[in-house]
């Protein structure tokens, strides 16, 4: 996977249409004719308060959590292995080849027999690699709680990853690989992870190099399980509606005996600060892709809240700017907390003459952001509203107590987070900005057709402190 993507609940573009709403309105950009049709800014944000729950830590270092939650007789039991891309070392994506076998069979059962199993319990086996951890688990009917869970811990503890598998996974994976690196995107993807993170980060590829995957053996598989899954690093949820002290059994049993395994040694990931231009040449290219990013502090540092706010106001300020000229396809921004560190990125498609006017046009945002102290009331109260609404599913609760336990983060942060989102100043979204956007910080990958924009883009005054690089595809 892409281990610098994050994970949304809600479709990405719903949230930056409104999300650029609620900054054009906050930020006092939208003036003209049609600004009465904006819709009235959100009203007060529902609170939230995290269901009851209860935590045990089993004698071999395994956390469990048990969350009573909903109505209706289903759950979901999920197991966060802290296990991902930043522990693939040099051995880039051996962490999700290694989830993918862990799906063609374990404890003597095969690809279909998995299936059906689960399916008599009304759900599936689901897995999912991230930067960080390795989540293995499902949603099924209560009533099969304990022996879906069985099965779970089989999949975590026991993967058979048989040999006759691992050709057609592999070659799957590696064509997968190539059409990414095709697709300009990735292109300024990976060009901006290897300007970002040193030679030897496990970040430092992004995409595992032509016919690396398929250089992986079954004991590269096997010592990557062995050493980077164990109970010592797992975190188990259990949602919904059960009797927890059948589940609580049911656990004990499955995982008990598992061992501690190695401790966590992930390196940070912290990435580097600019100012570096990277210049990809693609000839003939109708639009120009963009990745720029701003290293910022981390979701522990008591900079995350305003950099939260920053990005929704900024992002969609930006967004409306590029939309309303006619010159972007696809603005977005989002921030991705790593271990130790973060990043601010504004990624674009942009129709290619328009280039330079474009990324001029960003800067000048950015700037704004930096020097003058925008109102942030519509978008505190657009996010606060939308933490709310990520909580309303088990999958969206679940999630958000993964990121808390993930980072460490206290054990009250998610009751806390309307809270903290809405008491949030103008000036203090106003000091990050001025803190972390600054034109000595940035990495900017360009991908494009430069003989139409290079000379322009290395005038730009917003650039002028920034070290060019080109490079072709």
């Amino acid at each position: 996977m892409n281990p610098l993507r994050p994970l949304r609940c809600f479709s990405f573009a719903l949230v930056m249409a409104l999300a650029g709403l609620v900054s054009l309105a906050s930020a006092g950009l939208a003036d003209g004719p049609g600004r009465g049709l904006l819709p009235p800014a959100p009203g007060e944000p529902l609170p939230f308060e995290l269901p009851a729950s209860q935590s045990l830590m089993l004698e071999n270092g395994l956390t469990v959590t048990f969350i009573p939650w909903g109505l209706t007789p289903t759950m979901d039991i999920v197991v966060s292995v802290r296990s991902g891309n930043i522990d693939d070392g040099e051995q880039t994506w051996i962490a999700d080849l290694t989830t993918a076998m862990i799906e063609e069979g374990f404890a003597g059962l095969d690809r279909a027999e998995i299936g059906r199993r689960f399916a008599t319990m009304g759900g599936a086996l689901n897995t999912t690699v991230t930067q960080t951890h390795t989540l293995v688990g499902a949603h099924v009917l209560s009533d099969h709680g304990e022996d879906a869970l069985a099965l779970i811990a089989d999949a975590v503890r026991r993967p058979d990853f048989p040999p006759d598998a691992l050709a057609r996974i592999s070659a799957g994976m590696s064509r997968d690989i190539e059409l990414r690196r095709q697709e300009p995107d990735y292109m300024a993807f990976t060009t901006a992870v290897q300007s970002l993170f040193p030679p030897g980060h496990p970040f430092h590829f992004g995409l595992p190099r032509p016919g690396q995957v398929d250089s992986y053996a079954i004991a590269d598989i096997r010592d990557f399980h062995a050493t980077k899954f164990g109970a010592g690093r797992t975190h188990l949820y259990i949602a919904g509606r059960f009797d927890t002290a059948r589940m609580e059994a049911a656990v004990r049993d499955a995982f008990g005996d598992w061992p501690r395994g190695e401790p966590d040694s992930a390196p940070l990931a912290i990435p580097a600060r600019g100012p570096v231009v990277h210049l990809v040449d693609r000839p003939g290219s109708l639009q120009t892709t963009v990745h720029l990013v701003f290293p910022v502090g981390s979701i522990t540092s008591k900079d995350a809240t305003p950099l939260s706010v920053m990005d929704a106001s900024l992002g969609g300020a930006i967004s409306a700017r590029m939309r309303e000229a006619g010159w972007s396809y696809s603005p977005s921004s989002f921030i991705q907390w790593t271990r130790g560190g973060g990043m601010w990125t504004y990624t674009d498609d942009i129709d290619t003459p328009h280039t330079v006017e474009a990324l001029t046009s960003v800067f000048a945002t950015i700037a704004s952001a930096r020097d003058q102290v925008w109102n942030m009331d519509g978008t505190r109260r657009w996010l606060a509203s939308l933490f709310v609404m990520s909580t309303g599913s088990t999958y969206g609760l679940l999630e958000n107590l993964a990121q808390r336990d993930a980072f460490g983060l206290d054990h009250d942060y998610l009751d806390r987070r309307v809270p903290a989102l809405m008491s949030v100043t103008d000036r203090e979204v106003n000091a990050v900005a001025g803190a972390y956007l600054r034109e000595d910080r940035f990495t900017l990958v360009v991908v494009g057709d430069l003989t139409r924009f290079e000379d322009g883009l290395r005038a730009m005054p917003a650039l002028g402190q920034a070290e060019f690089v080109r490079s072709s595809e």
